[in-house]
């Protein structure tokens, strides 16, 4: 496979070469994760989107950009890690991410994204602006970006106050929303604990958010066993049923 090449006309290269790492027992199981893709799956393991997305990097990258579309969802896995890695300066990578974010339509490509979006972890006072700014978009996909650029790159001494006061006060009756919300939350209660129980115990008003926070808190191998038991007792408790 020639990387230098990936204009129009020799797109359809790539395209061949990814099917051919095709890996049909992954792509069923991955089908099964990553229900809610708009495009299909070929079936390739991320070491080897890695790689490949390694040596676009290094080859015609702006082909790629150019030429990509939404077909397969490792195309846009590979637009989301030759984008994360593209360098600049701050305000390219700061456009760069906003113009990811509309290809992003499941939970997978969301995440692989933000992991590899290291730039901000470098920058955080830069990108913080933005990022906050996604907490209030519309479009639910953008809500999860932000919060899990939140948890990856800010919860830290500097950043865990605010951190936390915002992951709370994000609105949504989106699944994937809210369960960015409860990972977050989790993290951060490893991490920070005494100021996200306090968070958890009297700041998470949805009952259907808290249920959620205190099942991934539960299911951390990070948390004690005895903060388990704490938490699980703030549960939402169900309305019994009264009877004249």
């Amino acid at each position: 496979m020639n990387f230098e090449k990936l204009d129009k006309e020799h797109y359809e290269e790539l395209i061949s070469y990814l099917k051919s790492l095709q890996d049909e027992k992954y792509r069923n199981f991955h089908s099964g994760l990553v229900k809610n893709s708009s495009s299909e799956i070929i079936g390739i393991r991320m070491p080897l989107l890695r790689s490949t997305a390694a040596k676009i990097s290094k080859g015609d990258f702006i082909g790629f950009l150019e030429n990509s579309g939404t077909k397969y969802y490792e195309e846009i896995i590979l637009r989301g890690l030759v984008t994360a890695n593209l360098g600049g300066s701050v305000e390219e990578q700061k456009a760069a991410l906003d113009k990811f974010i509309p290809y992003i339509d499941n939970w997978a490509v969301c995440d692989t994204f933000c992991s590899e979006f290291k730039s901000v972890g470098k920058n955080q006072k830069l990108f913080f602006e933005q990022i906050k700014g996604y907490l209030s978009s519309s479009n639910p996909w953008a809500k999860r970006v932000g919060l899990v650029l939140l948890m990856t790159y800010y919860l830290n001494a500097d950043y865990i106050d605010i951190t936390l006061q915002l992951a709370k006060k994000v609105q949504s009756d989106e699944y994937y929303v809210k369960m960015a919300q409860a990972w977050l939350f989790s993290v951060a209660f490893v991490k920070y604990r005494d100021k996200t129980l306090e968070i958890i115990k009297n700041g998470l008003t949805d009952k259907t958010l808290l249920k959620m926070t205190v099942q991934k808190c539960v299911d951390s191998y990070r948390i004690s066993r005895d903060d388990k038991e704490l938490l699980k007792k703030l549960r939402p408790q169900k309305n019994k049923a009264q009877f004249d």
